[in-house]
Order: C-alpha cells, then sequence, then structure tokens
C-alpha cells in the first residue's frame, strides 16, 4: 500500500531528525564574527570592497544587536562571476565557525543553518506543488535555525507567488510560527548590469562609486522589474522593497582583477603541490600572468564572463605543469 503524504512527510522529518543530531554542527552564529568577517571576505572575493565593507558591516551590526525586530535582509547584483556567490558562501563559513576554512563542510554540517534556494522558476503545471514543498521546507528550516543565512537566487525573477509568500514571511514570520529576527537574508540577482556598469563608468574608477548612489539606482531597478510583473498593488512592492536594508553592487571586474585572480590561483597551486609532495612547488613571472590573462574573453577591460574564465584556463595550462 501507498504511504500517505502526511505520514511520509513525518518520516522525512524524523529522518532528517535523527541525520541532525549525528551530525551537530552550530546551529547559531559563533562569537567573533564581527573581527573575521571583512578579513576573510577581502582575502577571497577580489574587486569588491565597496559591497563587502558594506555587507560585512550590515552583518557584523546585526549580529551585535542582542534584540532585533526584524532580519537583515541585503539584495546583491551583479552579473555572473563577479563574486556573489562567494560572499554568501565564505559569510555563512565565517558566521558559523570560529577557524573558516576551504575545508570547511559549507553548505553542510559545519554549516546547517545556511540554505540557498535557488531554480524557483517553476513550470505552470508543477508551480503549486512547488510552492508547498518551498513553503514547508523553508519553514522548517527558520524553526530548526532561529540564526540562519538564507539565500534566494535570482530573486527579481521570482513568479507572483512565491515572492508574495517570501514577502509574508519576511515582513511577519511569527504568523507562521518562526522567528527571522535574527537571521540574515540574502536576496542575489544577476540583474543590474547596465546600471552598474554605467556608475562605474561615470565615476571614472570603482573607489569612487558612491554606497548611496548604488542603492538608489538598484532600489529603483528592482521596482521597475517587480511593477512589470504586475503581481501586487504598488503599496506591496513599496512594502517588500522597504523590507531590505541594503542593496549592494558587485562590480563588473576588470583586467588587473583577472590578473590577480590567476596570481591567488598559481600560489593556491603551489601549496597544494608542496603539501601532496608530489612537487617542491611551483614558480612562474609575471610572463606566466600575461598569458593567462590573454586567453580570457574582454570587452574592452571588463572580462564577459566575470572571473569563470579563471579556473577553466588554470585546468587547460597549469594542471599538468
Amino acid at each position: 500500500m501507498p504511504v500517505p503524504a502526511a505520514v511520509g512527510y513525518a518520516v522525512v522529518g524524523i529522518i532528517a531528525g535523527l541525520v541532525a543530531l549525528i551530525h551537530q554542527g552550530p546551529n547559531s552564529f559563533v562569537p567573533g564574527v564581527c573581527e573575521r568577517l571583512e578579513p576573510y571576505l577581502l582575502s577571497e572575493v577580489v574587486g569588491q570592497e565597496l559591497a563587502v565593507s558594506q555587507l560585512s558591516d550590515a552583518i557584523c551590526d546585526h549580529v551585535s544587536n542582542e534584540n532585533p525586530i526584524k532580519p537583515l535582509i541585503v539584495s546583491i547584483h551583479g552579473p555572473p562571476g563577479v563574486g556573489k556567490s562567494m560572499s554568501h558562501l565564505l559569510a555563512a563559513r565565517a558566521l558559523y565557525n570560529q577557524d573558516p576554512s576551504p575545508q570547511t563542510q559549507c553548505p553542510g554540517p559545519d554549516c546547517p543553518g545556511y540554505k540557498v534556494l535557488y531554480g524557483m522558476d517553476y513550470i505552470a503545471s508543477e508551480r503549486e506543488q512547488q510552492h508547498a514543498l518551498l513553503r514547508a521546507s523553508l519553514l522548517e528550516h527558520c524553526s530548526r535555525y532561529p540564526e540562519a543565512l538564507i539565500v534566494v537566487e535570482e530573486y527579481d525573477k521570482l513568479d507572483c507567488s512565491t515572492r508574495g509568500f517570501l514577502r509574508q514571511l519576511f515582513e511577519n514570520a511569527r504568523v507562521a510560527n518562526v522567528t527571522l529576527d535574527r537571521s540574515v537574508i540574502i536576496l542575489e540577482s544577476n540583474s543590474g548590469y547596465l546600471q552598474l556598469h554605467e556608475l562605474l563608468q561615470a565615476a571614472g574608477h570603482r573607489g569612487r562609486v558612491r554606497a548611496e548612489e548604488a542603492q538608489r539606482v538598484l532600489k529603483d531597478l528592482v521596482f521597475d522589474l517587480w511593477r512589470a510583473d504586475g503581481c501586487e498593488e504598488r503599496s506591496d512592492t513599496l512594502k517588500m522593497l522597504a523590507l531590505v536594508d541594503f542593496y549592494l553592487p558587485f562590480l563588473p571586474l576588470e583586467r588587473p582583477h583577472i590578473e590577480q585572480l590567476f596570481r591567488m590561483k598559481l600560489k593556491e597551486r603551489s601549496h597544494a603541490l608542496a603539501e601532496s609532495k608530489q612537487a617542491a612547488g611551483l614558480t612562474w613571472d609575471e610572463d606566466v600572468v600575461k598569458f593567462l590573462t590573454d586567453r580570457v574573453d574582454f570587452e574592452q577591460s571588463y572580462p564577459i564572463e566575470g572571473a569563470k574564465e579563471v579556473g577553466t584556463l588554470m585546468t587547460r595550462y597549469v594542471s599538468r605543469g
């Protein structure tokens, strides 16, 4: 006989609980976040000092507040390959581990409160069922981890029902018998390339891009995208916009950033070879960095795919020595 759906969900919940007990990672943010977060992010994320510094300050202020009245909600924008996903992964490592490292199982048991929601653009025939599963999964996660880091990828593309559910959850989670006040919500979007490129061009240098101007431009962009969907009343769109504390620009990368990334990857490869005793290490000069960077596709000084080609080119030209 088929197992009734309610019983099946209960069994799944019990199994998940037993698994969590077997490997109980940190259920809340560990102490010392403010001291390690920004340096850790800047050690890995290249060319995004404006976004990283604001993200770090926002998280630090939030976790230091003993009685926040709402979750911290941050909207991050920029083209693919510029460090958005890397930033929230590193933030998760630092939030749940006092000694974060690449060996940290995150996502995974070392970062159990870290949840990334993606691929939510459902086909119409599956939409109702997927919404129910999403709602149940998210509410269960928030109940289990009151200090959660939740990421919603490509949130600007959410359908009307999903966006409405998230707005209600962020606005008043207690109605669903969960609390999000101590959690951090990151809304990730690939939209805004043109606007960020124009900001960068107008400023003349990424160090002169003003946080307030980027906030205004990105907030206006999201407003226009949502109003074009026609999902809700204007007042509800404004409510959702107002729930977001920061709109952060992950600016297009430039050639010097790609060169810096290749230097970092070469150092990592050298260290790995030495650690594995396969070789004493790896040596190179700036001609190697230039050789690798010249093989990246650029449009003027901007890499078309951000940093995505760096790993491919390292494999193609460096792995075999």
